[in-house]
């Protein structure tokens, strides 16, 4: 016994016509809906996780370019906060956290500050709301490197420590690591 075929046209009233009935439209209507439902909050995890892994890779390239130029110049090096970091003479800013910006800079007399003449080598803006980064206790302000590349203090004490980044609620962080030698890792927790 052979089923019968769905036809793909039907007669009315003598014209022949062809598409979707009703029930059809409703069905595929609800599919999309529902994919839909299920596809957006994916979406906006993806979102919010990218956003984290740029902000975490801009700040491991402002220390990792910090600290090149420590040892290229054979000078110290920082990467401080700064409320001002797009200013062409920015300033270090302490207490004012890394979310507000940062730069990286040569310390070419050697005070652990930015002081007007000095080169900054990277400036990075607000990173905007959203965004929790917390130093360890001796990264609050600033990261510091010697002439040899070494995580230091400005009068020279090895420093190791991370800074943890968070964004919009801190269901996914990021920990950026930095050793007293001055290697600088990420994990992602």
């Amino acid at each position: 016994m052979q089923a019968e075929k769905r036809p793909q046209h039907i007669d009315i009233g003598g014209r022949r016509e062809s598409g979707f009935s009703l029930i059809e439209l409703m069905i595929t209507l609800a599919v999309g809906s529902i994919l839909l439902a299920v596809a957006i909050p994916s979406f906006q995890s993806l979102m919010t996780s990218n956003k984290l892994t740029a902000t975490t890779n801009t700040l491991v390239f402002s220390l990792q370019t910090a600290r090149s130029e420590a040892i290229k110049r054979a000078l110290p090096a920082g990467v401080c906060t700064s409320s001002n970091s797009q200013d062409p003479e920015a300033s270090c800013s302490n207490g004012s956290g890394f979310v507000g910006g940062w730069i990286a800079y040569v310390d070419d007399n050697n005070n652990g500050s930015r002081d007007v003449g000095e080169d900054i080598v990277m400036a990075v803006e607000d990173r905007g709301p959203g965004f929790t980064i917390s130093p360890d206790g001796m990264f609050v302000d600033q990261v510091y490197f010697d002439e040899a590349g070494g995580s230091t203090n400005p009068v020279g004490v090895p420093l190791s420590g991370e800074i943890e980044i968070a964004y919009a609620g801190g269901s996914e962080t990021r920990s950026v690591q930095i050793s007293a030698t001055g290697r600088i890792s990420t994990v992602s927790e």
